[in-house]
């Protein structure tokens, strides 16, 4: 492994608004010195009293690829890296793959999504592996306004609130969709796509956390139509529905909500179903708790057995079985 010496940066480009282009980028370090590592992290997040350390093994990789609109970063580090974060720049959510961290007193979960808040917090993170997304504040505060039918502005989200379920697997849906597309094409872009990006993202983001407008209390029902079909979706992930009640639910014609999704989602309303029951399937196989393929398919509303490893060998290239032996392997 060689040392990086151009520390990684979080938006480098500006967006050309005179042709409507946004540059996406790709921003590696790779070093053995923690005074490097540091550098980085300088560079990708405003810290106050940052400290990287390390043994004779230190290794810190972090690879930052987006815009300014819309940015992921994944960082391995085999060392400690503490400090103050300041996360007001953009909506930041990280989820941590291996190792321990603790983010404004909170302890993360391995493999949940979770929200740093805006403003100050102490973080301290040890041997880990991370994956980042940043998003625009702005977008998510007008996604967000859009949904809820209130006036664009600052938000709350509740605090600590780590999602499972259907919320959990409409994020994991985002990321996946979003992540295929940011990876793999770098250079000039198109600037409506990328906010489309990153209103897709703002998307997941607010189906997985609950959050309100500054100065209200709780949560509200979705206001939006397409925001109505989507709560309609993951509340009846078991149910046998139709097109037709997911409709009415929302108060759309069928041609208008199945526009609404392949706009937004780039599937039809039951396809954006499809992919919520196999993400579900997939985490329940993975946590060790099942016992049975069958009954996760009849847990997620798919009652044919072999249609649903067929699709599930599709979405995820492997059979379910598969998964869950894997599972229980490592259990």
């Amino acid at each position: 492994m060689t040392d990086d010496p151009t520390p990684s940066t979080h938006g480098p480009d500006t967006v050309d608004a005179g042709t409507a282009t946004v540059t996406r980028t790709r921003l590696v370090t790779r070093t053995r010195e923690p005074a490097t590592a540091r550098n980085a992290i300088a560079h990708t997040f405003v810290v106050r009293g940052l400290d990287v350390s390390g043994s004779s093994d230190f290794s810190f990789e972090e690879t930052l690829t987006g815009s300014p609109l819309l940015t992921l970063e994944s960082t391995s580090c085999t060392g400690t890296v503490r400090g103050e974060v300041d996360a007001s720049a953009a909506i930041v959510v990280v989820w941590l793959k291996s190792g321990h961290a603790v983010v404004g007193g909170q302890q993360l979960p391995i493999g949940r999504p979770v929200l740093y808040e805006q403003g100050r917090q102490r973080v301290q993170w040890d041997r880990f592996q991370k994956d980042v997304m940043r998003i625009d504040r702005q977008i998510v505060e007008q996604v967000a306004a859009d949904r809820g039918g209130w006036e664009p502005g600052p938000l709350e989200f509740k605090p600590n609130h780590v999602p499972e379920g259907a919320p959990l697997a409409a994020w994991w849906l985002m990321v996946r969709t979003v992540a295929s597309e940011i990876l793999g094409s770098l250079g000039e872009v198109s600037l409506e796509r990328e906010q489309e990006l990153a209103r897709t993202a703002a998307v997941g983001l607010l189906t997985a956390i609950p959050h309100w407008p500054v100065g209200r209390t709780g949560e509200r029902p979705p206001h939006a139509a397409l925001a109505r079909a989507e709560a309609f979706l993951l509340d009846h992930v078991a149910d046998r529905i139709t097109v037709d009640d997911v409709a009415a639910a929302a108060g759309m014609s069928q041609r208008g909500l199945q526009s609404a999704f392949r706009r937004v989602h780039g599937s039809t309303p039951m396809g954006y179903l499809r992919s919520i029951r196999l993400l579900i399937a997939r985490q329940q196989l993975e946590s060790g708790g099942a016992t049975a393929v069958a009954d996760v398919a009849r847990a997620v509303g798919i009652a044919h057995l072999g249609r649903f490893s067929g699709m599930y060998r599709e979405a995820f290239g492997e059979l379910p079985s598969e998964t869950l032996r894997a599972a229980a392997d490592v259990a």
